[in-house]
């Protein structure tokens, strides 16, 4: 028989696994275009309940499939995860009602939670040293993308379709991502990693967890890439306010100096796909959270003076995301240099985490009574903040 799987060498390989850890953007981003007839057709008060339930459910789907993916193998749990995710698109497509496009985006952010948080996983399989950090940085540039164009296709379907059409085209994308996964990926996790299936489930679970939380390189790596989520959290639940609302720009301006800052990410994932290696991966991230930081203390001097204008902001804004592009594969990397037999549930648990502190973010940034440009500053040089006290306790007592 032929093999047909996608060679781990091929750039579609990364580009796969850059696409399924997209999934988040995608399923949240695409629709909100949408949003407003969403909310006049099925006469709801409020249609973003429809993110806030996808987002609670990405959360629980990491922590639940990600050790069942190191006990049976990533692609059973991939399968599931992208099954669920496009049957539930198709779902939410057919409702009549709130309360069944609500079950149906909560059981679809849990399909997406259990696909999503693999790649990385997956790249700990297949790569090692500095090519594991390499191809790592390809998958995050791929990611950054999502949430750079999702919108503007939302929109676009919007043009020949309905709110509808935006959850069809997803269970199309779901479905395309299912198709090539079941037939061109090979499963990568350690055979010898993998527990006997007639041992307890709950007890493989349990001691997988356990494991990850005793790590102390995965804590503090993890807790960076968390914080560093957090700081970047707090500029998007900001953002519309701080452009539209503080600034004054049309929501079509807003749209390009999103996809502009979103730029960010992208080029510094490139910078450290090329140079990680020739400065040292953890030197380099130790520039990367001290210039973030820095940024975020810049941003707060010149937001509280009101001397910040729609273009410095903008400006200021991509060269944060810029270092948060480097920080992310880096700390993704070091968390789970040392887990591999138990990478599954480790990169499950690292995603979970960064949802739930770009939702304390999102908390944090409304509680903030100031102007929203200010407000979003605090917010990014609290976490920007506890990034660098973290990173020099674990300097000071390695």
């Amino acid at each position: 028989m032929i093999n047909r799987t996608i060679p781990t060498s091929a750039p579609l390989y990364i580009i796969l696994l850059g696409l399924i850890s997209a999934l988040p953007p995608l399923g949240i981003d695409m629709g909100l275009p949408g949003l407003p007839q969403v909310q006049t057709e099925l006469r709801s008060y409020s249609a973003a309940y429809t993110l806030t339930f996808f987002l609670f459910g990405f959360s629980v789907g990491p922590i639940i499939f990600g050790p069942l993916s190191d006990i049976y193998g990533r692609k059973p749990i991939l399968i599931i995860g992208l099954t669920l995710f496009s049957i539930t698109a198709l779902g939410c497509s057919l409702s009549n009602s709130m309360e069944s496009l609500l079950l149906f985006r909560l059981i679809q952010g849990i399909g997406a939670g259990a696909a999503a948080a693999l790649p990385s996983a997956i790249v700990r399989d297949v790569f090692t040293g500095n090519l594991a950090i390499k191809q790592q940085s390809y998958v995050a540039m791929v990611n950054g993308i999502a949430p750079l164009i999702a919108p503007m296709i939302g929109a676009a379907i919007l043009i020949f379709g309905d709110w509808r059409t935006i959850y069809e085209t997803l269970a199309i994308v779901g479905l395309i991502l299912l198709t090539i996964s079941a037939f061109g990926y090979s499963e990568t996790a350690p055979i010898h990693a993998r527990t006997c299936k007639n041992k307890n489930i709950l007890s493989s679970v349990f001691n997988s967890y356990a494991e990850v939380l005793t790590n102390k390189t995965y804590i503090v790596s993890t807790a960076l890439l968390a914080l560093t989520f957090g700081s970047m959290f707090s500029y998007i639940a900001s953002s519309s306010n701080i452009f539209i609302e503080e600034f004054g720009s049309s929501t079509t301006l807003y749209g390009f100096i999103f996809a502009f800052t979103a730029l960010g990410e992208i080029f510094g994932a490139m910078f450290n796909a090329r140079f990680a290696i020739l400065i040292g991966e953890d030197k380099l991230l130790k520039i990367a959270i001290y210039a973030s930081f820095g940024i975020s203390l810049f941003l707060c001097v010149i937001a509280e003076a009101g001397q910040l204008s729609i273009i410095s902001c903008a400006l200021l804004i991509l060269i944060n995301n810029f270092f948060i592009g480097i920080i992310f594969p880096n700390t993704t990397i070091r968390a789970l240099k040392k887990l591999g037999n138990i990478a599954g549930s480790a990169a499950a648990l690292q995603r979970s985490l960064q949802m739930i502190t770009g939702a304390l973010a999102g908390v944090l940034v409304s509680l903030i009574a100031v102007n929203p440009s200010f407000s979003m500053a605090i917010s990014m040089s609290l976490f920007s903040l506890l990034s660098v006290i973290i990173l020099f306790i674990d300097e000071k007592f390695k």
